[in-house]
Order: C-alpha cells, then structure tokens, then sequence
C-alpha cells in the first residue's frame, strides 16, 4: 500500500495557507470590513474558469456576479492576500469528485498564485495550456488525477519556484520534460500513473532539494543503471522516496544505489530486472520500506543484505527466483510490519528466523517450498497480525485452537493455509476472523467449528476439496459479510438450510461435488448479489425454480450439472442477461429449449465479461488495509473432456450446455444470435427439426455437439464457415443430403458423422448418389446447377425483351379497347395489364394479317374482267 510522503512539508503548506486565511479566522486586516478586497481583474478570471465547468451540486454556487457576491477572497477555495488583495491561494481539492469541465486558461491571469489545488476535477482529457508557465510565483500545484492528456508543455520548467508538483492516479504521454530539471527548490514530485515514455532526464540529477520522487505506473523502459545514473548528484544526498514499479525498467540492480544514503523508501516493483540483489543495497541504513516483487531476479539473500537495515518495516521480494538462506540463529536488526515472500525458496525448514518478527500485519510466504509442521511458537508471533499466507507448501500436522493464540487479539485476521498437507478437524477460529481458506488440505469431520466465527466480519470461507462431512449447519445467519463460500469436493449432505438466504451479499457459492439432497431453498433468492452458483454433483431434486431468473439478475456463472432436476426449463433463465456458463446437463429435464435464449446479451455482446471477487482482511477503521481478489474455481465440460478452471480462466468461457436430459422441439433459430458463444452442447436429447440454416454467423464456436438426437433434413451450407470448430459431434441423428464442404468441415473424420444414413460425401462417403459417372467425360454438377438457373432466367428475359420491342412498334385498337377495359375493372399491377394489352394487339394484328393474306389468295381465283 502506497503512502504519500513528506508529511513536514504538508505542515509548511498548511501554514501557508493559515496565512493567507486570515478574513476567515479573526485576523485583523488593513482594508476595512466593508471594503471589497477582490481585485476585478481576478474576479473575472475565476468566474471565466468556473465558466468552463460544470458545477451540478453547487460546489462553487459562491462565486458570482451578484452584489453580495462580489469580494471574491470570500469565495469557496479562494484567499487573498491580507496586504495586496490579490488571489494567492485557489484549493479546490475539497470539492473536485464533483467538477468536471475544461481547464481554461484564464486562471493563469492570477499571477499572485502561490497555492493551487485542483486534484480530481474531471478535465476530460484536456492539455495543460501553455500559458501556465506564467506562474512564476507559485511553490504549490497540485493536478493530481484530473483526467488531463496531451505532453506536458515546455513552459512548465519556468516555474523555478514550485516545491510540490503532483501530475500523477492523469494520461500524460511522451517523454518527461528535461527542463523540469530546472526546478532547484522543488521537493516532491509526484508523476506516477501516467503514460510516460523512455527514462529519467539527465537533469534531475541537479534537484539538490527532492525528496521523493513518484514515477509508478508508467511505461518507462530504460536500463536501471543507466536511470540511476542520472539521478546521480546532489540529489542522491536529499532523495527519500524513489517509486519506480509498475514500469518497463530492464537490466540489473544496479550497486549505485548504495550512494543515496538518505533513501528510506525503494520500490522496483513489477518490472522486468533481472539478476542478482547487490550487496550494496544493506549499506541503506535508513531504508524502511524495499519492494522488488514481479521481476526476473535471481540468487540467493544472505544475511550481509539487511545487516545494517535497523529500520527495515516492509520487506518485498515475492514473484522472484530467490532463494533465501538465513542461518538458524540470526536474529535479523529489524521489526517487520509486511513481509512478502510468495514464491521465494524458504525451506524445506520453516524459517526460523521469523521467530523474532512480534510486530507483522501482513505475513506472504506461499509457495516456498517449506516441508515442515508449523511450530508452536509462530502462532504467538504478533497481535497485530491482520494477514497471514502459509499456503502452496507442504506443511503438515493439526492446527491448534486458534482462538486462544495471539492473533485471536488483532483487529480482524486473514488466514490462507491452502494447498498444504494438514489434517485433523477444523480449528476453532477467532471471532474477529474475516477470511478463511484452508481448501486443497486433509482436514475431516464436521464442519460446525466454523459457527465460533460470530463477529459477522467473514468475507470468505474456502474449505473445499477436503474430507469434510455432515449436515451443513444452521449457523450462516452469523456470517452477514460473506462474500464467497466454497464448500466443494467434501463428504456433505442433506438439505441447505433455509439461513443460507442471510447472506445478502454473497457473490460465490460453491456446493459441487457433495451429496447435497432436497429443493434449492427459496430463502437462495435472497442473495441477489450471487453471481456464481455451483451445484454440480449432487442430488438436488424438483423444479428449477423459476426465481433464479427473477431475482439472481447478476448471475453469470449457472452449473446445475448432474442432479435430479426435472420439468421444463424455465421461461425466466431468460432474464439472466449476464450469463456466461450455463451448464444443465444430466438432469431429467423435459419440454422445449425456451425461444428466448436469445436474451443472454452476455453470450451475444463482446465487451461483457465476468470479473473476480474482491474481499477484505480488514474492518472499516483500521489504519491500515489489505484486501484480495478471489478467482472462482469450477470443473466444466469443455471439448468432450471434463476439466478444471481457476486462476481467472472460467472467465473466458461462454458455454451453454443442456445434454443429456428428455428436451423435445426444434433447435430454436434464436440460438444463431448469441455470436459470443464457443460451445454449446444439446446432444442426448430428444430434439427434432433442422439446424437453423444461419449457425454459420455463430462464428466463435469451437465446439458444436448435437449427437444422439432425432434431427433431420439437410446440414446448412452455412456450417462451412464455422472455421474455428475443434469439435463438432452431429452422428445419430436422421440428417440427409450432402456433407457441407468447407476447410474446417473437411478436418473431421466420419465420427462425427455417423448414425444418419441418409447422409453423403466426405468425410462419410466417397460420393452422393446424384453425383452421376458418365463413360466419357464426368459432369460438371456445378455447371449443371448453373444452367438449369440460368434457362428460365433467359427466356423471361428475352420474353421480356421482345415485349418491350412489340409496345414501341405494335399500334392496334385492340390495344386501346384492353386497357380501356382494364382501367374500368382497376387492375392494380399495371407491368401485367401492359403485357396482356400487348399480347391483345399483337392477337389483332395477327388476325388482320391473316385476313389480308387470304384475300389476295381469294383474288387469285377471281375471274377477270375480260373473260
């Protein structure tokens, strides 16, 4: 946990303002009460800024126009000199959560400004405007977390006289400006997560005043020695505080730093350092705070590292590849309130050095390959203890009665002793408990020990995949904090108790894999927070209630897997808009697959996804916090094989699978819409019908089963551009026709097709009956397809054509009596009533040519007037 430092200087500029309050506090003033001090110029420039924001609370509702208004240096955030009536503090800082707005440059006309405080007023992404180098009086700015972006400008080294500069929590990009070197007085500066690029000037070197210096969560990318090396100078005398983790820093630890004797806060953290941890680092005699976790570091830690390190406090190291090696009676000079050691070599002994460490809070040793029982002693360390992580050892033996240890006395405590090798009963755990896991052990027996825990400060409860048994006890009343509860992989049975449903804000419930009986208890609809509801493996019974999709809106993991359910699914699944998973498979469900799974948004929208759990080792009050994320853990069918998920992999799954129940009905053609979805599984049913004909848009797909159903007609051409199927299963059905072709399709072998007798081509069969063998040359089916289209297309076409030619040319009263007739009669489609007007005339003068050919046949055998 990150704490700002310099608090003597925080007391310098208290002070400072007290100075500049004086109106407010009873000082006496040269300027009468009843004059205005507000110099009009600055009047106008601070109504110009608030101009530019928007103020929907009020915060600013004193500053005005109005005649009672008029003194400024009586606004909110605002104070004048005492002797010059100019402005010389705006704060600001109370009230910024509820600004946002642009950042105008006209508060740069109060050139008296000595104090400005704008931390959090949301800028909306605007650039420092150029004009703020004209400052040059001010000591105090702080923008801290005022969403600005752009570089920084140039002109901001003008400001030689600033003490405290806080730019950090903003989107500043670039490189950092070398002439902020300039700033010789200056003694905090604070640029941490921003977007910063490349490495620290070579300037800043010459801060003989800094003190610390903020450059966390950035993307700076330099070498470590070459970085140090610029900082080296004056300033590596008064430097304290040099943050540098959350960055892209390379190379070694470099044995400069061993010159800044004044350094008393180090942190390299979540980097990408490699190497060895110089000896030159124990030479810090007023080190109390080194991180180094999440790097590449190697080697090993001897005690000649931390000899001279009297006031070490918090000792980082975890996420390396180190390995510690303290002899067994070295009592180390320090006291450690947060030691951190995940994944560092501690064992196989426990260390015993920690057996002087009485004042720690926060206690990491996971993952340290320590094969050992926990000795007695360790459990009367400190009663400060509000974390404590023992687990991914091979720690062995009974827990005692932690409720009568050490820790039983700090403020709340949180304890992981998970995937280790103990055994025996549950322990008694204290009352101010306030997270438990202790799953992936041997514990047995019951599990009503747990009911001690009546503080209500339990956030999470992790006893699964242990030898549990019982009755779940009725004791969950008493946990009103719990978050997550993980009772899987035991020996549990009966009924859940109808108390389940005072857990009102529990966001995980893990019950699979016991032998839990009985209805889901309607009291579960109480727990409108769950997110994520496991009940695989049982023999739960009865009717999915329908109350699931009426009140657990926020669920986006549903596993009902393997139980007894039976009837219908009910319509109000559909209402569960943020699912992910939804697994009912090997019930004895019954009826339709609902019409409107087209509702699960989550399994149709990209940019929805689930988010772990976060709970607290700590109660509102203590004065210092730690927190942690819990990642759901789940055995999911996935592919045709059953595999477990954690460490945030369940969340990249989006699944629906109701196999093997008795459904009956049609596929719904809904289902194409949910394009998100990666594998859905409806075989072992009863299903009839076709495959919708546009599955192809459902293009994520990666496994497809429908097998072992009684589907028929012909497999959609669409299902050729399904390219991402690793697995597709359609054998025993009634499908016929031919195989679809298709670069994915062509990759599975006749398995995945077999059982449909009606069905043709590769990979089942060579060929398809219509696929005729001339003696001479095979036909072109596609060829064929084509003209058997394309013929009747040309004939209407040429019909058309010589219609079009016959209404310029033909002229006949016949044309004009039909559509006279036709207009009498309203014939609406007028193409139609055109065509057969023209056909009528070409009748007419089809008749009067024929008329007019016979008569001058008939004239031939006219006698002649002579004869």
């Amino acid at each position: 946990m990150k704490i700002l430092g310099g608090g003597s200087l925080q007391l310098v500029y208290a002070l400072l303002i007290l100075v500049h309050m004086q109106p407010s506090i009873g000082f006496n003033s040269t300027i009468g009460d009843d004059d205005i001090r507000c110099i009009e110029s600055e009047r106008q420039a601070l109504l110009a800024f608030k101009h530019g924001l928007v103020d929907e609370y009020g915060c600013l509702s004193s500053w005005g126009n109005e005649e009672k208004k008029k003194d400024c240096c009586e606004w909110e955030g605002v104070r004048c000199s005492n002797t010059t009536g100019h402005v010389t503090v705006l704060n600001l800082g109370g009230f910024t959560p509820l600004l946002r707005g642009n950042f105008s440059p006209s508060l740069f006309e109060l050139q008296h400004l000595i104090y400005l405080d704008l931390n959090e007023i949301n800028f909306n992404l605007s650039h420092i405007p150029n004009s703020i180098g004209s400052l040059n009086k001010i000591k105090h700015l702080d923008l801290f977390y005022c969403n600005l972006s752009g570089p920084l400008p140039s002109q901001l080294g003008n400001l030689r006289g600033l003490r405290y500069l806080n730019l950090g929590y903003n989107q500043f990009e670039g490189l950092i400006p070398e002439n902020l070197g300039h700033m010789t007085f200056l003694e905090n500066l604070e640029l941490a997560f921003n977007q910063f690029e490349g490495g620290i000037p070579k300037s800043f070197g010459n801060l003989c005043n800094l003190v610390s210096l903020y450059l966390w969560l950035n993307n700076l990318d330099g070498m470590l020695p070459e970085l140090i090396g610029n900082l080296s100078g004056c300033l590596q005398l008064s430097l304290e505080e040099l943050l540098l983790d959350d960055n892209k820093i390379k190379g070694p630890v470099s044995d400069m730093i061993k010159n800044f004797s004044s350094l008393r806060w180090l942190s390299l953290s979540n980097n990408q350092l490699s190497g060895t941890l110089p000896k030159g680092i124990g030479l810090l005699s007023n080190l109390e705070r080194l991180y180094i976790s999440s790097n590449s570091l190697n080697g090993t830690i001897s005690e000649s590292h931390f000899s001279t390190l009297s006031k070490l406090r918090d000792l980082s190291l975890s996420s390396n590849s180190l390995s510690i090696n303290f002899s067994n009676d070295w009592i180390p000079p320090f006291q450690l309130d947060d030691i951190e050691l995940q994944s560092c070599e501690l064992g196989p002994k426990f260390p015993s050095w920690l057996k002087s460490q009485r004042k720690f809070s926060y206690l990491d040793i996971s993952g340290g390959g320590i094969s050992d029982s926990i000795p007695p002693w360790f459990w009367n360390l400190s009663s400060r203890a509000n974390h404590v992580n023992l687990s991914s050892n091979h720690l062995y033996g009974v827990l005692p009665n932690l409720s009568t240890t050490k820790f039983a006395d700090s403020f709340g405590l949180g304890i992981d002793m998970s995937k280790n090798k103990l055994e025996g009963l549950l322990p008694v755990f204290p009352v101010n408990v306030t997270s438990i896991n202790l799953s992936e052990n041997m514990f047995f027996g019951s599990i009503s020990s747990l009911c001690t825990t009546t503080d209500g400060k339990l956030t999470l409860l992790d006893v699964s995949y242990n030898q549990l048994c019982g009755k779940l006890p009725d004791c969950m009343a008493r946990w009103t904090s719990l978050v997550i509860m993980n009772l899987a992989n035991n020996h549990l049975f009966g009924k859940i108790p109808s108390s389940i449903g005072s857990l009102h804000r529990l966001e995980s419930l893990g019950l699979q894999n016991n032998s839990f009986s009985g209805e889901i208890p309607w009291s579960l609809g109480n727990c409108s927070a769950l997110q994520y509801l496991d009940l695989n493996y049982n023999s739960f019974s009865g009717k999915i209630p329908a109350w699931i999709g009426e009140r657990l809106s926020s669920l986006t993991f549903l596993l009902l897997r393997s139980n007894n359910f039976s009837g219908d699914i009910p319509l109000q699944l559909c209402w569960l808009t943020n699912i992910m998973l939804l697994d009912l498979s090997h019930n004895n469900l019954s009826g339709n697959i609902p019409w409107c799974i087209q509702n699960l948004t989550a399994l149709a929208q990209q940019e929805i996804s689930a988010h772990d759990h976060d709970f607290i080792d700590w109660q509102p009050g203590a004065e210092i916090s730690y927190g942690g994320s819990y990642a759901d853990k789940a055995s999911v069918m996935w592919k045709g094989m059953e595999r477990d998920y954690e460490n945030g992999n369940l969340k990249t799954l989006k699944i629906i699978d109701l196999s093997s129940n008795k459904l009956t009905g049609k596929i719904p053609v809904q289902i194409s819409v949910l394009l998100e979805l990666v594998e859905l599984n409806l075989s072992r049913n009863q299903l009839t019908g076709w495959i919708p004909s546009n599955i192809g848009q459902m293009r994520k797909l990666e496994s497809l089963d429908l097998s072992w159903n009684q589907l028929s007609g012909q497999l959609p051409w669409s299902m050729s551009q399904l390219y991402f199927l690793g697995v597709l299963n359609l054998s025993y059905n009634n499908f016929s026709g031919r195989i679809p072709s298709g670069p994915q399709i062509q990759t599975f072998d006749a398995s995945s097709f077999i059982g449909n007798l009606a069905l043709c081509g590769l990979p089942l069969t060579p060929t398809c009956p219509e696929d005729e063998k001339s003696d001479s040359k095979p036909k072109n089916r596609d060829m064929d397809e084509f003209w058997k289209s394309f013929k009747p297309g040309m004939e209407l076409g040429a019909a058309i054509g010589f219609v079009g030619v016959l209404s310029v040319k033909l002229d006949h009263p016949w044309k004009h009596l039909c559509f006279l007739l036709f207009n009498n009669v309203r014939v609406r489609f007028s193409n139609l009533k055109g065509c057969l007007c023209l056909l009528v005339a070409a009748l007419g003068l089809l008749v009067r040519e024929n008329v007019s050919r016979l008569g001058r046949k008939l004239k031939l055998f006219e006698p002649s007037a002579s004869s």
